[in-house]
Order: C-alpha cells, then structure tokens, then sequence
C-alpha cells in the first residue's frame, strides 16, 4: 500500500461528509428519551447511518449524549453523523467537547482549523494545524490550508515555504500546482507559475474542470490564447459541454481577460472542491462528498460546490438533497439553467411531478430552443405516459437543429419510442432507424428495434440479428436476454426459448415484462400452473394500465390457440432502410 492509499484511507475513516436529510428529523428521534438510557438512541444511530440517513443519527447520537455526556465514542460519532448532514456547526461543537478530551484528536483538530478559517480567525486555525500530529492526512491538507492562510496573512516568509512543499507535492500534485500556480502569478512569478501549470498538465490535471479552468485563465491572461483555446477543446473532446469552459471560449472570443481572484476563503474551497472532483472521478463518493461539503462550507455562493454535491447526491439516490443543492444555485450563475433541469429530473424522482413539469416549461420559456430543456421535458411527459405531448416536445426539439450530428441520435431514439407506444409504427421505425444510424448501432437502439420488429412478428432473421450484435456489446443486460427468448418464441421454438427467458428472469427479476413472457413460455410448453404463477408474479410488479389489463386476461383465459401464421422471417428488399 503506498503513501496515497494510506492517506485516502486515514482521510476516509473521519472526514466523510455528507446531505441526506435536512428536514424532518425530528419526527424520528422524538419518540427517545434520554431516561431510557444509552442504548436505544445508540443503535438508532448505527441503523440511520447504515441507511444513509446522517441527519436521524446525529439526532440520536445527542440523545444518546444526553444519557452519557462524556462518552467519546459516542461524542466522535456525533460529530462525524453531524458533518454527514451538513451541519457543520454541530459538528465543530462535538468537535469542540471531543479535544477537552483529547486535545490531540487529529480530526477534530482538523474541523475546528477549518471553522476557524471560515470565521477570519487566522490564528487560531494555523494553532489547531499546529496542535496535529504528524501522518498521511495532515502530510496531506496541511499545505494546502497553511498556503491560504499565509496569503491572508500576508506572511511571505510561509509562503514561501509552503509554496516550495506545494511544488514537492506527489499526492494531488494537480490540485496543490493548480493553487501554487494562481499564487505565484499573483506575485508576478509567472515564469514559476508557468513552469507549475506544466508539471500539473503532464500529471493528468487536463482531465479535470478546477486545473483546466485554472490553466486555461492564467494562459489567456498572459496572452498565450492559442493556446488556452486548445486547452479548452482537449476538453470538450473528453467531457461533456460545460457552462464553465464554454464561457471561458466565450470570453477568448470576445478578448475579454479573466480576473484572479485571491480571497483566501474562495481560494480554500476551491481546493476542497479540486480534491472533491479528483475523488469523484475515481468513483470515492464518500470522499467526494467530503471535499465538496468543506467547498461549499467555506463558499455557499460557489455554484461549482452546489453542483457538485448535487451530483454526489444523485449517486447515493438521495434526491431531496440533490434537488436542495440544485435549488442553492443563484439565477445570475453559469451553472443555473443546468441545475434547474437537475433540480426538475429530482423533482420528478420525489414524485413532484407537475413541480418538475412546471419548472421545466418556465425554463422553455427564458429559451424556447433549448434542446436540452426540451429533451428533459419529452422525457418526463414520456416516463408518464404522456406520449402526445413527448412526441410534440421532440418534435420541437429536432426541428431547432440547425445540421443534424451523431450526438442528436438521443433525440430520435426518444421520439421513436414514443410514436411506437402510440401506435405510429411507420414513423416510429424511422426515427429508429435513423437513431441506429447516428449512433452507429447503439445497443439499446439495436435491442428496441430488434424487439419492435419480433413483437410485431416481422422481420424476425434481422431481429434477431441485430438483438445477438446488442447483446454482444452488453451480455448481461436483462432486456437484450428477453428480446432474444421472445424472438424465439414468436418463431415457436418453446423449447429454446425457455432457458432464455428464465436467464432474463434470473437478471430482471421485477420487471413484469420479462415475467410475463417466462409465463407465456410456460403456458406454450403445457406448464399452465407454473405460468399462471408468474403472470401472479408480475402483476406485483406494477405493469402498465394495458400489460396489467393483458395479463389479468391471461390469467382468466390463458393464451388460446398456437397462431396459424407464421411471422415473416426476411426483410423484403430494401426492407425499412431510409
């Protein structure tokens, strides 16, 4: 194990931070009293950080604390369930009780530093960094907080050193050489700045949106424009668009210079949101999480921080939270009409439909073109059943593009199963078609076709074929499975498609599509108590109106006669090509 994993490790076991659950804490702990003893509230806690909910434990860890004061484990705990909500205050007041205790505590030195900063009290956080003992997470934040603390300061002499340990720095060499290098600009050391700036680009800092931002504005103010301009499409190469970078193109093509900004407190967040990103990217959302809560701790306007959280949140499924840091981003930032389509996608995951509906279409109103807004609002009318109004959406959608590219197949793929569901099949197998097309035969494209064709019992060789590529690229996916077995089915070999059909069972075991075809199989083979068990089966899972409708159906009556006709197994020449 080397020095970074230690540090992550080391980081990792304390400083997790995290949102789940602002609001109605009170209605779970209220029902625990401090009489009753330790236990109760303590296990409470344990299971509400197990499922994810910090802001229940912190409530129960202090009833616990109410019990028994002085209990450290129990104090530790509290303050990490309170940094896990957010509540950073809370937090630095366990922290607080914590090194009464042990004035030593490496972590609660660490939070109560970081308070410090955030109040302008200068002094007293570089006295809890000097209160920590040596290892991997102080090695590893120290410099960084000491650097922004030197600058204000104004203490050249720390600077100076810190900024030499910045330039050693092997963990995150790309978030500490993206910070030296804004503060050596500011003291005119550009030549050093520079010579940073490279170290960090050649250590992979070019996959990140802090160190291209950063590079790239000190470029432009430096002149170098061409080459801040590459830096910029290297990027958009790999990620997708950013509000970010595409005002920082904006702004190149305007001749307009970035300002730098050196307020310590902006400078320290953007630190923590730098290490936030790097740990996001690696997948760590625990760490991520982290980093990102400290940013936006210190730096509640930074519409980057509550982006970021927001995203964090969407990957723990914690859609409150993510709707509430999506909603904290101001109207006048970068990222706000991003965060509103965000903020309406969570909206529509807590069930607020017609809310997410609502925001959707005001945002449709500021940019009628938007195709972006209007994909995510064809999307929502369309997850509703509400395929008319998808379909209009789309439309408008595909209508604004200027020159069609092969990133717009989405955008066909959507309508086309829309104006399937609605019975325009001749349209829909366009859009198909064309979606296969631009995406160069993404599988869920192939899949969806395939299956549209087997459904309707045509074409059933291309089907086929076109199902195998899909599951070639994706083996497991349990719909690719189900198309297959299907497809066997609608040519009447039972008997093969049977242990196709309980494999996609095995891999979606809820859908009541795929349950529903494992029965028919069944019934086909003579197994009419098995099928009639798995038409039960998916009734549970909550099919559609018009499934829910044709199983019930089943059930009443069974399948009826094997059809006489065979499907048509062969595209006629030319087939559906367009």
């Amino acid at each position: 194990m080397n020095w970074k994993q230690i540090g992550l490790i080391a980081l990792a076991g304390v400083i997790v931070l995290g949102v789940a659950g602002f609001v109605f804490v009170s209605s779970k702990v209220q029902n625990f009293y401090a009489e009753r003893g330790v236990a109760g509230a303590y296990l409470a806690a344990r299971q509400a950080a197990k499922n994810s909910d910090p802001a229940a434990a912190g409530a129960y860890y202090d009833l616990a604390l109410m019990a028994n004061p002085d209990d450290q484990v129990i104090l530790q705990a509290s303050m990490q369930a309170h940094l896990l909500a957010g509540d950073i205050e809370a937090a630095r007041q366990a922290a607080q009780r914590v090194l009464q205790a042990e004035p030593s505590h490496r972590q609660a030195l660490l939070l109560t530093a970081i308070a410090a900063f955030r109040d302008g009290d200068y002094d007293a956080a570089g006295g809890y960094l000097d209160r920590m003992p040596s290892g991997p997470m102080t090695q590893l934040l120290e410099p960084n907080i000491r650097l922004w603390i030197a600058l204000a300061q104004d203490d050249r002499d720390d600077l100076t050193r810190v900024l030499a340990q910045l330039g050693r720095a092997s963990s995150f060499a790309s978030v500490s050489l993206a910070q030296a290098g804004q503060v050596l600009e500011n003291n005119g050391e550009i030549e050093r700045a520079d010579m940073f700036y490279q170290l960090g680009s050649r250590g992979g800092g070019l996959r990140y949106l802090f160190f291209t931002k950063s590079y790239g504005a000190f470029l432009e103010r430096q002149g170098k424009r061409e080459v801040a301009e590459k830096l910029y499409t290297f990027y958009h190469r790999s990620h997708l668009e950013h509000p970010h970078i595409k005002a920082a193109e904006q702004r190149l093509m305007s001749g307009a210079l970035p300002d730098l900004d050196m307020d310590p407190q902006i400078g320290l967040a953007q630190t923590f949101l730098a290490i936030g990103e790097v740990m996001m990217a690696d997948g760590r959302t625990d760490l991520a999480t982290a980093y990102s809560q400290l940013a936006f701790y210190l730096s509640r306007q930074d519409d980057l921080a509550a982006y970021q959280l927001g995203a964090l949140s969407m990957r723990q499924s914690d859609w409150q939270s993510a709707a509430y840091y999506f909603e904290q981003i101001q109207a006048s930032a970068l990222l706000y009409d991003e965060g509103q389509i965000q903020r309406a996608q969570m909206l529509n995951e807590m069930g607020a439909v017609e809310s997410a509906l609502a925001l959707l279409n005001a945002q449709l109103k500021r940019y009628p073109d938007d195709r972006t807004v209007l994909a995510t609002l064809g999307d929502l009318y369309r997850v509703h059943a509400r395929f008319d109004e998808a379909e209009q959406v789309y439309s408008r959608a595909i209508n604004s593009i200027d020159k069609v590219q092969n990133s717009d197949w989405h955008i066909f793929f959507a309508r086309g199963i829309t104006r399937e569901r609605t019975g325009k099949w001749h349209l829909a197998e366009m859009d198909l078609q064309r979606a296969r097309d631009l995406s160069n035969d993404d599988p869920h494209v192939l899949n969806y076709l395939g299956y549209s064709w087997i459904d309707r019992g045509v074409y059933l060789d291309e089907g086929l074929k076109i199902i195998n590529k899909a599951l070639q690229k994706d083996p497991k996916n349990g719909a690719f499975v189900d198309s297959l077995g299907w497809a066997y089915f609608r040519l009447g070999e039972y008997e093969k498609a049977l242990p196709i059909l309980e494999d996609a069972s095995q891999l979606e075991p809820t859908d009541p599509v795929v349950t529903a075809h494992l029965g028919d199989v069944l019934w086909r083979l003579g197994r009419m108590f098995e099928a009639r068990y798995q038409w039960r089966k998916a009734l549970a899972f909550e099919p559609s109106e018009k499934d829910r409708a044709e199983i019930e159906n089943k059930l009443l009556f069974g399948l009826g006669p094997v059809p006489a006709a065979k499907p048509e197994a062969r595209m006629p020449r030319g087939g559906t090509e367009i």
